[in-house]
C-alpha cells in the first residue's frame, strides 16, 4: 500500500510547529560537487539539481526538526540577517522542492521506518566546483541487458540485437562485480531490458544480488513462469518489500489468444502467459501485465482486461507500438481510429473495473502545452535569499533543458558488456561508447567516447546540414532523441533528423 504523505506548501500550511522530511518517494543525494534531489521509484527516473545551500537545508528535514527550529539553524549557518529572512528562505526551499517533485512532506509517525539521515556537511562544497560539473559525475541508474535472447519471436519488438555467443558473455562473477560498483556509487535504480533478462541461465542469481543490494527494479519477462520458477523467486526476496515498495514482474501478452500467439512467433504463449500469472498471483506476487497493442490486437483489449480482471490482475498497462526500424511492420502501426478505440475501450474499462490501476502509454497525442507548462513552473520558481544568482541560473537552464536521454544520467550495458546510451538501438559497433568487460563504470561514464558521442564536433558533420547550422549546440542540448532517429533513418548519428528545419527548409529553428 502507498504511505499516506502530505506534502507541505499544497496539501498542509507550513506553520512554525511543521515538522518537514524528504518524502520516503525521493532520494537526496550528493553526486561529484551537486545535490541533486531523485526521485526513488520502479519504472522511471527524475531528478532536479540543487544548489549547495538548497541541499544542506533539505539534509537537515529529517523529521526531527520544526521548521522554526530548521530556521533557526540556517540563520547561523548562512549568515542571514533575521530569523524571519531565514523562515522565508526555509520556505522557498520547501516551495521549490515541492514545485515539480512533492518531495518534502509532513512527518508522521508511519514515515519513521523510511527516513534517511544525512549528513548536512557533505553537500557543504565550493561554489566554483558546484558551478564547473556540467553533468551527473557518476550515473544515477543503469540500463542492464543480461541477454539478447528472448523465448519469443515478437513481431513487433526493437530490441532484436546481435546473438552474443555464451562463450562471450560477462561472466556471473564480473556482473556482480559491477552491480556491487553501482551500489557503492550511490545507485539503487536499475532497467531490466534485453532480450528477456529471465532468458540467461543464471539469471535468479544476478536478480538475488541486485535484491540483495536492495535495488529497485522491474522484472519484465515473456519467459513461462513454472511454479518451480515462482518458488525460486519468492526464497530470493522478490515479494519482500525495500523501503515502501514490492518489487514488480511484469509479464508480457497480447490480447487475443490466436492473435497474440501469431505475434509472438510462438504457439501456446497466451496459454503459457495466463499459467504465468496466475502461479506469481498465487505467490502474492506485484504483478502487472502489459500489452503492446498493434492494430491487429486493438479490438480486442476490453475483453483482455475483462479476462485479467477474473483471473484477479489489478494492475495493467495498455502501450501504443510506435516503433519501427526501417519501416518493417508497416502493418502493425496504429492510425488515429485505432488510438480513439484504444482510449475508448480502456475508458471504459476504468469505469467497469475501478479496482485496477490501467495506465495507457502512448496511445495520446503528444502536446506542447506540457512542455509549456513545465517552462512556466520553471521560470516560477526565484532565487533563494543570499543564493549565488550564476547557481540559479544555471539550475533554472538546466530545468529547461531535456535531460531524459542517457548521456546526462544512464549507460546501457550489453550481454557481454559493451556500453551504449539507449537501449532501443540496435547494438551496432558505431554506438557503443565503451566496454565493462575490461572498465569499471566510472571509467566509461568519464571516457572520452562516451563524453564526445552526444555532442560531436562540428567537424565531423562536414558535408551534411548541420555542419553550417548555427543552432547546432542548443539542438545537441535536447538532441538524445533526435540522434537515435538520425541513426534509424540513415544508420549515422551524425546527419541531421528528419524532422530538422533545415533538412525541412524551413527558416525557423
Amino acid at each position: 500500500m502507498p504511505l499516506e504523505c502530505s506534502v507541505l506548501g499544497k496539501d498542509l500550511a507550513i506553520t512554525e510547529t511543521t515538522v518537514p522530511v524528504i518524502s520516503p518517494y525521493w532520494r537526496l543525494k550528493r553526486n561529484g560537487h551537486w545535490a541533486l534531489l531523485c526521485r526513488y521509484e520502479q519504472e522511471q527516473l527524475r531528478y532536479s539539481m540543487l544548489s549547495p545551500k538548497m541541499g544542506a537545508t533539505l539534509a537537515l528535514m529529517d523529521g526531527r526538526l520544526t521548521f522554526r527550529h530548521l530556521s533557526m539553524i540556517a540563520q547561523y549557518a548562512f549568515d542571514l540577517e533575521s530569523l524571519e529572512t531565514s523562515q522565508e528562505f526555509v520556505r522557498q526551499v520547501i516551495m521549490a522542492a515541492n514545485g515539480e517533485d512533492d518531495a518534502v512532506v509532513n512527518m508522521t509517525p508511519e514515515l519513521e521506518p523510511f527516513v534517511k539521515r544525512i549528513d548536512p556537511f557533505e553537500f557543504a562544497v565550493k561554489t566554483s566546483k558546484w558551478k564547473a560539473q556540467e553533468r551527473p559525475a557518476v550515473p544515477l541508474s543503469l540500463n542492464l541487458m543480461f541477454s539478447n535472447d528472448c523465448h519469443t519471436n515478437c513481431s513487433y519488438c526493437f530490441a532484436k540485437g546481435h546473438c552474443v555467443p555464451e562463450s562471450k558473455l560477462l561472466s556471473t562473477e564480473r556482473w556482480k562485480e559491477l552491480l556491487r560498483e553501482a551500489k557503492t556509487l550511490g545507485i539503487d535504480q536499475v532497467f531490466l531490458s534485453g532480450g528477456d533478462p529471465l532468458f540467461r541461465k543464471d539469471a535468479l542469481k544476478l536478480i538475488e544480488e541486485l535484491i540483495d543490494l536492495e535495488m529497485l527494479f522491474v522484472l519484465s519477462t515473456k519467459c513461462f513462469i513454472t511454479e518451480e520458477i515462482a518458488d525460486r523467486l519468492v526464497s530470493i526476496g522478490m515479494t519482500q518489500p525495500v523501503n515502501q515498495y514490492v518489487r514488480e514482474i511484469q509479464l508480457n501478452m497480447d490480447p487475443n489468444e490466436s492473435t497474440a500467439d501469431n505475434l509472438a512467433g510462438s504457439p501456446g504463449y497466451y496459454h503459457r502467459a495466463v499459467h504465468s500469472i496466475r502461479n506469481l498471483l498465487k505467490r502474492g506476487f506485484n504483478v502487472r501485465v502489459k500489452a503492446v497493442v498493434t492494430a491487429l490486437t486493438v479490438p480486442h483489449i476490453y475483453e483482455w482486461v475483462d479476462e485479467l480482471e477474473d483471473m484477479g490482475v489489478r494492475q495493467i498497462s495498455v502501450a501504443a507500438y510506435n516503433r519501427s526500424l526501417n519501416g518493417r511492420n508497416e502493418s502493425l502501426f496504429l492510425g488515429k481510429e485505432d488510438r480513439a478505440s484504444i482510449i475508448d475501450q480502456c475508458r471504459r474499462a476504468r469505469i467497469d473495473f475501478p479496482e485496477i490501476d490501467l495506465r495507457t502509454i502512448g496511445c495520446e497525442p503528444m502536446h506542447d502545452g506540457a512542455a509549456v507548462q513545465k517552462k512556466a513552473v520553471t521560470e516560477t520558481v526565484p532565487a533563494l535569499p543570499g543564493e549565488d544568482s550564476e547557481i540559479h541560473d544555471k539550475i533554472r537552464r538546466w530545468r529547461e533543458w531535456d535531460h531524459s536521454f542517457g548521456t546526462q544520467s544512464s549507460i546501457t550495458i550489453t550481454p557481454d558488456g559493451k556500453v551504449m546510451l539507449y537501449d532501443t538501438v540496435p547494438q551496432d559497433e558505431a554506438l557503443f561508447v565503451g566496454d565493462v568487460s575490461t572498465s569499471s563504470i566510472v571509467e566509461v561514464w568519464n571516457s572520452d567516447p562516451l563524453l564526445n558521442y552526444p555532442f560531436p564536433k562540428t567537424e565531423q558533420f562536414k558535408g551534411v546540414a548541420c555542419y553550417d547550422c548555427s543552432n547546432l549546440a542548443q539542438c545537441q542540448s535536447k538532441a538524445g532523441f533526435c540522434f537515435r532517429d538520425a541513426y534509424f533513418r540513415s544508420g549515422s548519428v551524425l546527419v541531421p533528423p528528419a524532422q530538422c528545419p533545415m533538412v525541412q527548409g524551413e527558416s525557423a529553428f
